[in-house]
């Protein structure tokens, strides 16, 4: 992520230096008003990560707008308490898989972040010859926002073995004892059958946008703009599912990550972008 960084930051160092060796052509530059005129090239850095997209004129206040932007930040580590070691023997029968999953009270989880999408933005500018403008259009991408995995891979096959037995007892004695697993909030990520956690956070692949905002994508009197935006990305409500596509639901115990998730039904986007007018 930081190599990548730099080389943006380099990028539009070029841009600039471009820039001012073009600027006895600045009389050629202006931006005058025609369909697919001008066509501009855009460096974006935000919230929905960083990325390069081209932009064009359809009509003297719209404008059009596609590119891609995503991120990756790498793994995040942290140890997530085991809920077998919140059973007692009164709770239930002992069994050998239960015992030993108690054995373990904490699992270091790697939580992995990754977030892409292509887009399509329409612009309208209201006011001839102000920066101000309002956006809408579609972002299409990645489902899975975030990815848990534990870090000892295949090594939680007592975590399976000892929710097998609870599903089990619960079946047979019509109880409804929680699974055994990993807590995150008011979740509870089981093993599989391969004694990994593998949980990920998915969201639509279909995200609308609505949005603001202010400065330039064709620069009237110079080559290189700046704009900045700030929107939503319309996702619906996130959920928590395992690898082999069941949803996780929230034990109702916890009024923080279940509220979160439920509230955010939308990403905020807060992006910068520096164009290159190509002509």
């Amino acid at each position: 992520m930081k190599h990548y960084i730099l080389k943006l930051i380099a990028l539009i160092a070029m841009m600039m230096t471009t820039a001012g060796a073009n600027a006895q052509d600045t009389d050629k530059l202006h931006a005058e008003e025609g369909l697919f005129n001008h066509l501009s090239v855009g460096l974006t850095t935000g919230t929905t990560g960083s990325g390069i997209d081209v932009a064009m004129p359809v009509h003297k206040l719209v404008s059009v707008r596609a590119g891609f932007a995503g991120w990756n930040v790498g793994k995040i580590k942290f140890k997530a308490i085991n809920t077998a070691t919140e059973i007692t023997e009164m709770q239930m029968v002992e069994a050998d898989a239960v015992k030993r999953s108690q054995m373990v009270d904490k699992v270091e989880l790697a939580v992995k972040p990754n977030f892409w999408n292509f887009y399509l933005l329409g612009e309208v500018h209201p006011f001839k010859n102000q920066p101000f403008y309002f956006s809408a259009g579609l972002y299409v991408g990645s489902q899975n926002f975030i990815h848990f995995r534990n870090t000892n891979e295949g090594g939680l096959d007592f975590l399976y073995d000892a929710n097998q037995k609870v599903e089990n007892y619960n079946r047979i004695f019509h109880t409804n004892y929680q699974p055994i697993g990993l807590k995150f909030g008011d979740y509870v990520f089981t093993a599989d059958e391969n004694g990994n956690i593998d949980v990920r956070m998915k969201t639509n692949a279909v995200k609308p946008y609505l949005g603001v905002g202010f400065g330039q994508h064709f620069a009237k009197t110079h080559r290189v703009s700046l704009a900045v935006d700030a929107g939503l990305l319309f996702w619906g409500a996130p959920k928590f599912v395992l690898n082999n596509g069941t949803e996780i639901k929230s034990s109702g115990k916890d009024a923080g990550v279940a509220n979160i998730v439920s509230w955010l039904k939308a990403w905020p986007n807060v992006e910068v972008r520096v164009a290159y007018k190509i002509f």
